[in-house]
């Protein structure tokens, strides 16, 4: 028969006990029980000492701790419980008797459980068991990499690494020297590289800056022409950046500072997926200072994170002479450039870096900002601006865009920027152009391209003056007006370097056309005032042949040998690196040799048989007369060109006057000299525009006397208009 319960407090609650029930007794903590006046604990409980006699309570003895520990064997762990206790193996090693617990060692052992039964380990590792646990150990050609699974914990696996990060392994079509860095860079890296004994990983990355810095300063690089610079060294800086980024993925949670014997500094912070220790990272360099947030780097598919800056000791000048875009100064390039601080490269373990939503600070400790070696004495003006720029790979130059310059005291400047990738200050020396020449420039290419119009229209319309001089007059005002056009509306235009090229492209050969056909004016010039006795003239298809065939040829050639030399940074025109200018200039000049022998013999035959052109002219206006003809032959034989061969030197703005008036207004000249002034000409513009009622042309012989072609053609016997060219 069953005992009626009995209220026990345990724990400060109540509860229902059985007093029949040996378990539960021996289980649970429980008030002094009062059997007839006389109190006593159940087991695995103990009296404890009160200060009030009549608050008498029962409290658990810890069998796991004390004198009297319980002996629970190796590899065990002792639980204690509220008036009881029990063993069990910890974790790593199973019961010799199947049960998960017992009261001692007596009743069971533990042994160690051997987990690479079960395969734990992924692809890529080999399993390592030792007493209570095991490890995963990456195979050769594997390194520890730690995954990250969104929403869930990282995991840890192994991946395949090869030292070769390099995106083009093709040696061909010019890229022999990048293929041979690349070489070179992986037998480092594979020669140090093994699974179980890694080389110091510091000494590989000092090797590689090592081989970097012989690749900089290698005699064979500063000797090729700018643009291949440019192109080899852009090359250099993106595969070493990739190299990095994947050498990195074996460098978790690292901090490397390291700098060559040269002076190239590299430092790079790494963390695993997870790892949120800092929100920003400073990299501090002797020669430059990046302060970045580790939330630019973050990112969901990425198993770590990395921050890297690499301060090149030696890449600068390599760089200079590119050209300087950006928001503020696209139309406009400086006259040269000079890169005070060190090329950083900054660098995370990702690849979208063009725009970041958080900015990133740069301060570089650079020289002063004029150099000792400028000189303030040239005659030119110089405007002198300190710029953030960054290398803009795809282009191949600096830029401003997404940079900002914070603040500078000389020797350092601070500068702010919304991307990543290789940053450099530069001094920028802009010339200040004087604003007269430009505005002549205009206005006289525009009166000079209505006049050449309306020489064009003139020689074409005009029966009294057809011939063969008229023709080459034609043909000049042609070539002429097509360059100044072109040079009007493009040859400013050095944004897009392939629409400059072609500008530059179509100058060369109009400018060099229309010396052409002022080399026939010089010719049939000779021919009409030396040749008395006129030989045949040359034939229509020897005239286009010279004037558009010889150009078209001399221009074929010139592309040939170099057609990166149209365009400049300041100018679509021709280059004068490598001595490209002189394909225009050669034959130019020979040109003007020619022309200025027949203006001198013109000249003095002229003045020699001046007595026979019209004796009852007086001495001023023979004077007159032959003032007004040589003007017009300097105008048609190009001679005027020669003040521009004066132009090249900094004290030359005297030179850059006369040579803009006289060739700015190259087609007003011919339109008043070679039609205003021709009686002929005159005769029928009124027969055009003046006619009265009765029909009859308004003329006058007023400027009779100054019909330069009249003039000539008097030095020789008289032929018919047609034949003669008037």
């Amino acid at each position: 028969m069953a005992s009626s319960p009995a209220p026990l407090l345990s724990l400060g609650f109540y509860i229902i006990l059985d007093l029949s029930s040996a378990a539960v007794l021996n289980s649970i903590a429980s008030e002094p029980i009062n059997h007839n006046e006389s109190f006593s604990c159940l087991q695995g409980l103990h009296y404890c000492d009160s200060y009030d006699e009549d608050d008498k309570k029962c409290c658990d003895i810890n069998e796991c701790s004390g004198p009297n520990k319980v002996e629970c064997g190796r590899h065990t762990t002792c639980t204690n419980t509220n008036g009881n206790y029990y063993c069990s193996c910890i974790d790593g090693f199973y019961s010799s008797t199947g049960k998960k617990f017992f009261m001692n060692a007596t009743e069971a052992t533990c042994s160690d459980i051997d987990e690479c039964a079960t395969k734990p380990c992924s692809e890529g590792a080999s399993c390592k068991n030792y007493p209570g646990g095991f490890w995963c150990q990456c195979l050769p050609g594997y390194i520890s990499y730690t995954e990250a699974i969104p929403g869930s914990k990282p995991k840890s696996s192994c991946k395949p690494f090869s030292c070769s990060a390099s995106s083009s392994n093709n040696c061909s079509d010019g890229q022999t020297f990048i293929c041979n860095f690349t070489g070179q860079l992986d037998s480092i890296c594979n020669s140090s590289w093994s699974a179980q004994n890694h080389r110091d990983k510091e000494i590989l990355l000092k090797d590689m800056l090592h081989l970097l810095d012989e690749q900089v300063s290698s005699s064979a690089l500063k000797s090729e022409s700018k643009e291949e610079r440019h192109h080899k060294v852009t090359e250099l800086m993106r595969e070493v950046e990739s190299w990095l980024r994947h050498f990195s993925a074996t460098l978790a949670n690292t901090s490397i500072s390291i700098e060559s014997s040269k002076g190239t500094e590299l430092d790079m912070e790494i963390r695993t997926a997870g790892n949120l220790r800092q929100s920003s990272v400073s990299l501090l360099q002797n020669e430059t200072q990046m302060e970045l947030s580790w939330n630019v780097s973050n990112r969901e598919d990425k198993a770590f994170s990395l921050i890297g800056l690499l301060t090149y000791q030696s890449l600068g000048p390599l760089l200079t002479g590119a050209r300087i875009e950006g928001s503020e100064r696209e139309a406009r390039q400086p006259s040269y450039e000079i890169i005070l601080s060190k090329v950083a490269a900054a660098f995370i373990g990702h690849e979208n870096t063009m725009s970041l939503n958080i900015s990133v600070n740069f301060t570089f400790n650079h020289t002063e900002a004029v150099p000792a070696n400028f000189s303030s004495s040239s005659s030119r003006k110089l405007e002198q601006r300190l710029i953030c720029a960054f290398w803009e790979p795809v282009n191949q130059s600096w830029s401003t865009e997404g940079c900002e310059l914070m603040e500078t005291n000389g020797n350092s400047t601070r500068c702010k920027c919304d991307h990543l990738t290789s940053f450099a200050v530069l001094m920028a020396f802009y010339e200040v152009e004087d604003p007269g020449l430009e505005v002549i420039t205009k206005i006289g290419l525009i009166f000079s391209l209505i006049c050449l119009f309306l020489s064009i229209l003139t020689f074409l319309f005009c029966r009294s003056i057809r011939g063969i001089r008229t023709t080459i007059h034609l043909h000049l005002c042609l070539t002429l007006f097509a360059a100044h056009v072109i040079f009007l509306v493009g040859a400013g235009n050095t944004v897009n370097k392939t629409a400059c090229a072609i500008v530059a492209g179509l100058l060369h050969y109009f400018f060099l056309s229309a010396f052409c056909w002022m080399l026939l004016e010089g010719v049939e010039l000779y021919l009409m005032v030396v040749q008395v006795f006129r030989t045949p003239s040359l034939k229509h298809w020897h005239h286009m042949l010279v004037g558009y065939g010889v150009p078209a040829v001399m221009v074929g050639i010139a592309a040939a040998i170099n057609h990166q030399g149209y365009g400049t940074e300041k100018h679509c025109w021709l280059s004068m690196e490598h001595g490209f200018l002189w394909s225009f200039l050669a034959p130019v000049c020979l040109i003007i040799l020619i022309n200025s022998i027949v203006f001198v013999v013109t000249i003095w035959k002229l003045t020699k048989k001046f007595a026979d052109i019209n004796p009852d002219m007086n001495q001023l206006k023979k004077q007159k007369v032959l003032v007004i003809t040589a003007i017009a032959q300097l105008c048609i034989l190009g001679t005027t060109w020669i003040f521009g061969m004066f132009q090249f030197s900094d004290h030359s703005l005297v030179m850059s006057y006369i040579y803009t008036i006289l060739n700015s207004l190259q087609g007003l000249f011919i339109f008043v000299l070679h039609c205003l002034l021709k009686k002929q000409v005159r005769d029928d513009y009124c027969r055009l525009f003046c006619q009265r009622g009765s029909g009859k042309p308004q003329s006058s012989d007023k400027y009779s006397e100054f019909n330069s072609t009249a003039t000539f053609n008097t030095l020789r016997p008289q032929k018919s208009s047609q034949e003669s060219g008037i």
